[in-house]
């Protein structure tokens, strides 16, 4: 049973719904899922059959080439997880506006009760609250995302230092919130579920099922892959990105590697942008491929480590407290306390994207600045096409293009350069989470906006007052320079070229639909 600190329920079961519905949005993942594991007791409570359905929905801003690349790639790991198990997985893919949410509705018309995973910003936050303005049925919020529950900490916090005392007084509790390893273990005595069902809601709601041979095709990537997604109404500009395949199985390789390899390292190399020092699974986490607890237990077991291990007092403190080596405690801050930090902000604060949830001494020393002659004038297209004066900033945006990602360090710089060369914070702003959301993996997460906050001073204090800045932490490419070797980084993103955008024909399966 998951802990009651991670749920929140809405309504009344259905008494005439006759199956457990799990619509799938951000755990996207058939082990360490609170969700799963909550909505596999509710069908066992219910004696029913359990259906997971994960949508990839196609009518939000930045749906791309690239974003449905990875979510596919996932899917059909997950098709492969759930087979031969008790638990019905239907895989689906929006073809037309409007589609996903008439056969949410739909759904929760048939459900006795219905499981959505609680995620606090960007689309999945729409998905919820479209169920949440209907509920025919018992709705069953869950929060699989961080260590810490997000709703349940009873206040959001200005600072890592504010969360990591909360943390040292509170680790017990936490220590009890981990989900089943295999969820799907536990719905061996569940009823079967008849798949007529499934085909019959589908086609009440005029949408048609994903074949797989779709999601096969989409996820071997390359040509094929592009070509079946040119019969969808999505961006094609933004293209999925080479050697990086989303899903739990790759996910997974790529945190066992990190850990037996670098992980020993990371206090010394993750700020390095010429090397590998951080664990880049930002992308996995972000879409739910891997979990958190999934790396906490596999970190927690290696070093047999208990709360007894910790050295007191329960001060804050970043380091030396968790009674493990430097490296794994400095991956701890990371992956807890400024993860952590992210979605409880994203989870407390409902404007967390716009300017005004900035802290107030942020936008004062913001605003007297607002007017101070920039050193440079930018456009939104030439940041977006790395066509500025500085090649260490081009490289880092031509990383993002690329690669979905920015070297963890070069990110920040890359956001505080967009404040220094906008012609007003708020349009920085702006521009850092458009630049963001449309070109990074693992952006539209909280972490993505809460870093882009930070940029602006959230979870920070004021430092030497100084122009455009104010008080604001200022970040130059010159220092970066100075404090790392960034010559072969900005030699290998600057020489990229633009791959090609053309797209070949091929078998649509969705074009009588559009």
């Amino acid at each position: 049973m998951i802990p009651s600190s991670r749920v929140q329920i809405h309504g009344v079961p259905n008494e005439n719904g006759d199956v457990v519905v799990y619509w799938m949005t951000t755990a996207r993942r058939a082990q360490w899922n609170h969700a799963l594991e909550h909505a596999i007791g509710l069908a066992e409570e219910h004696n029913l059959p359990l259906v997971v359905i994960e949508c990839l929905a196609l009518q939000h801003r930045w749906a791309n080439d690239r974003i449905s690349t990875f979510v596919l790639q996932g899917m059909v790991d997950n098709r492969t997880a759930f087979s031969g198990s008790n638990v019905t997985y239907i895989p689906y893919v929006e073809t037309k506006r409007k589609e996903a949410s008439g056969l949410l509705k739909a759904w929760l018309e048939h459900a006795r009760v219905c499981v959505i995973d609680d995620y606090p910003t960007y689309y999945p936050k729409h998905v919820l609250d479209i169920a949440l303005s209907v509920i025919p049925c018992e709705i069953h919020v869950v929060d699989s995302n961080g260590f810490m529950a997000m709703r349940a900490q009873g206040r959001d916090f200005s600072t890592a230092y504010s969360l990591r005392r909360h943390l040292h007084k509170t680790i017990r509790e936490h220590m009890h919130e981990f989900p089943h390893r295999r969820p799907l273990e536990l719905a061996t005595n569940l009823p079967d579920f008849d798949m007529a069902v499934a085909k019959a809601i589908f086609a009440q709601t005029n949408t048609p099922m994903t074949p797989y041979e779709f999601l096969w095709r989409v996820s071997e990537g390359g040509d094929i892959g592009r070509e079946a997604l040119s019969t969808l109404r999505i961006d094609h500009e933004v293209h999925p990105v080479i050697g990086k395949r989303g899903g739990y199985v790759e996910g997974r390789r790529r945190w066992k590697e990190f850990f037996a390899d670098r992980l020993q390292a990371y206090h010394e190399k993750r700020n390095e942008p010429q090397e590998r020092g951080a664990s880049g699974l930002s992308p996995w986490l972000h879409f739910g491929h891997v979990s958190v607890h999934a790396i906490l237990h596999d970190i927690f077991t290696h070093h047999r480590w208990d709360v007894s291990m910790v050295n007191p007092p329960n001060d804050g403190r970043r380091r030396g407290w968790w009674g493990l080596p430097e490296p794994v405690e400095a991956f701890l801050d990371q992956i807890i306390t400024w993860r952590d930090i992210g979605f409880i902000h994203c989870a407390m604060v409902e404007n967390h994207t716009d300017y005004e949830s900035l802290p107030e001494w942020a936008k004062t020393t913001l605003a007297e600045h607002a007017d101070d002659e920039r050193p440079y004038l930018y456009t939104l297209e030439e940041l977006e096409t790395a066509s500025t004066h500085d090649p260490l900033w081009n490289a880092a945006q031509n990383q993002l293009r690329h690669e979905g990602i920015i070297h963890n360090y070069l990110r920040m710089l890359w956001g505080k350069k967009i404040l220094e060369w906008s012609p007003d914070p708020e349009t920085a702003m702006e521009w850092m989470i458009i630049l963001n959301d449309k070109w990074a993996l693992d952006g539209r997460d909280p972490n993505s906006y809460t870093g882009i906050g930070w940029v602006m001073g959230k979870f920070d204090r004021g430092w030497t007052e100084r122009a455009v800045y104010g008080k604001i932490r200022c970040m130059t490419s010159a220092s970066t320079a100075r404090k790392f070797k960034t010559k072969g980084y900005v030699e290998k993103y600057n020489a990229l070229s633009e791959p090609s955008t053309a797209l070949g024909s091929g078998p649509s399966f969705y074009s009588a639909h559009q």
